[in-house]
């Protein structure tokens, strides 16, 4: 005979179970010789205010430029509630703060790979028609593939919130502000959407990977790093 017992748990309870599961799930993908660097996957560490740093990222506007104002975007329920928990974050960790700005973008989701999950973006369609335009280059993909001939241990690193770790430039924020039906918002970070955010990225990557690039057993393209070595012992 199977008995069914149903238990009511309350939200703390379930708040703690979940942080559990996702203990375990992070202590199941990490490799024991990678358990070390344990702290370097969570997710907390990824969500720090960055510090003001030579790669800001700049938003130069053409010499015709004309501020513009725009609509909001219908949300659907599930949008709404998503939009609403962006905001809460992303005020309290100072990503975005409250704005005056002249001109605005409006504010949606798109679809990530992951089943159910959103991306928040801003339709910066005019502010970047009158954005000068960042002419570093994003790495060719068929040269970073010459560069893995005759290795055979590789190891792929994504980032978290990757344009996250870049602040937008003191004095240029306000170009990039954007509406919400809970008011106007500037970001203080990069956030997808912007024009030159890609060239800045790679320009922040290849900047901070260097060395490690220079010394051949690293490969970056935006916020993909790629580790490779001929053999375990080695890598």
């Amino acid at each position: 005979m199977e008995v069914l017992i149903c238990v009511k748990i309350t939200a703390s309870q379930e708040l703690v179970h979940q942080q559990q599961e996702i203990k375990r799930e992070i202590d199941d993908l990490i490799p024991p010789y990678l358990q070390g660097y344990r702290d370097r996957f969570e997710k907390g560490k990824s969500e720090h205010f960055p510090p003001s740093q030579t790669y800001d990222h700049t938003i130069g506007l053409k010499p015709d430029f004309i501020p513009w104002n725009c609509k909001l975007y219908p949300l659907s329920p599930v949008e709404q509630k998503k939009q609403d928990r962006f905001l809460e974050e992303n005020l309290c960790k100072g990503y975005i703060r409250k704005s005056k700005s002249p001109m605005a973008s409006p504010f949606f989701f798109v679809a990530k790979k992951e089943k159910g999950a959103l991306r928040p973006m801003q339709d910066c369609q005019e502010l970047n028609k009158g954005t000068v335009k960042n002419a570093y280059p994003l790495p060719l993909i068929s040269e970073l593939l010459n560069k893995l001939k005759g290795v055979n241990i590789f190891m792929k690193l994504d980032l978290r919130n990757s344009y996250n770790n870049v602040r937008i430039k003191d004095g240029d924020q306000w170009k990039a502000a954007f509406k919400m039906n809970h008011g106007l918002f500037k970001p203080m970070v990069m956030f997808f959407g912007l024009s030159n955010s890609p060239a800045t990225f790679q320009a922040f990557m290849n900047d901070i990977l260097s060395n490690f690039i220079d010394e051949g057993w690293c490969v970056v393209y935006m916020d993909d790093i790629f580790l490779f070595s001929k053999d375990q012992k080695e890598h």
